[in-house]
């Protein structure tokens, strides 16, 4: 059995067809059961209202599914930013054979109808291993009569067990009392699954979207370093004091440039983040294409 965490950044339809609906916030999930395998489909609610979900659901997935339905602006931009990320990507067949899309870049990718989309997503390789440390990255926290808190997320890497002792990134050490998937109770969970957690020694205010549950002790940060990469079609410079959105996984903040030393640039985050040296990230402006940008956290200042 496998899990697969993909993201469909500009077609609910396709997200529909993949899965049913699930939980919602800024993200609205859509999970799907097939031959033993999980697919968990993540889909921006409002683009319009909250543009920042598309670099979350974007960085936190392994797969990007493209509609090429309709070629506009949203579109132009979803190419670069999944040039910049160099993930597998998968597009819908209506147009593309688009000169739009052949100029693109992408190292990666490939052209499927609804016929065969699923087992194209199943296809696609997996960069996770089970054996490395245990990281949930977490979307929402409520509270459930008769257990206490419990958390969705989405297994990063490692595994996750019933009792296991984790870390939470409020600095709390906390206890997995019980872990569903797909509305079944299971013992344990690798790389890739949606999972809900019960916790006990942890109130649900005490977890934010973004945070992270994980075998290593970790906090929150305010600064940070990443080594940059700009897209090829930016054309503005990077300088200090300016201003631009930062999504990593389920985490969001404007960030403010510091310094800049070739490629490696420190930022100082509005908001306190919940990440670890080597994630990936998205950089978001208002000029287009609104995301320009991607990067790697090499620092935690």
């Amino acid at each position: 059995m496998s899990n697969h965490i993909i993201a469909v950044p500009n077609s609910v339809d396709l997200a529909s067809f993949i899965g049913k609906k699930g939980s919602e916030n800024s993200i609205t999930f859509y999970n799907r059961s097939l031959d033993g395998n999980v697919i968990t489909a993540l889909v921006p609610t409002s683009v319009e209202d909250k543009f920042y979900a598309i670099s979350e659901i974007l960085t936190i997935s392994e797969t990007i599914v493209l509609s090429t339905e309709n070629m506009d602006r949203l579109f132009g931009e979803l190419l670069v930013a999944s040039k910049l990320l160099d993930k597998g990507v998968i597009l819908s067949s209506e147009n593309a054979d688009s000169e739009i899309i052949k100029n693109a870049g992408l190292s990666n990718y490939k052209v499927c109808d609804r016929d065969t989309l699923l087992e194209t997503i199943l296809s696609m390789g997996k960069k996770s291993n089970p054996g490395e440390t245990c990281r949930v990255d977490i979307d929402k926290a409520f509270n459930v009569k008769g257990i206490g808190a419990v958390a969705l997320g989405v297994v990063i890497s490692g595994t996750i067990n019933v009792h296991d002792e984790l870390w939470h990134s409020s600095g709390k050490k906390i206890l997995v009392r019980s872990l569903q998937s797909q509305d079944v109770d299971v013992k344990t969970a690798g790389p890739g699954t949606r999972i809900g957690i019960g916790l006990k020694n942890i109130e649900p205010e005490a977890i934010e979207k973004g945070s992270i549950i994980c075998s290593l002790q970790h906090t929150v940060h305010k600064r940070i370093k990443i080594r940059i990469k700009l897209a090829d079609i930016n054309k503005e410079q990077l300088e200090p004091g300016k201003f631009y959105g930062l999504g990593s996984n389920f985490s969001y903040s404007m960030a403010k440039m510091e310094s800049m030393d070739g490629d490696n640039v420190t930022f100082a985050l509005e908001k306190p983040l919940s990440v670890l040296e080597g994630d990936e990230c998205l950089f978001i402006r208002e000029a287009l294409p609104r995301i320009f940008a991607s990067g790697k956290i090499i620092k935690l200042l």
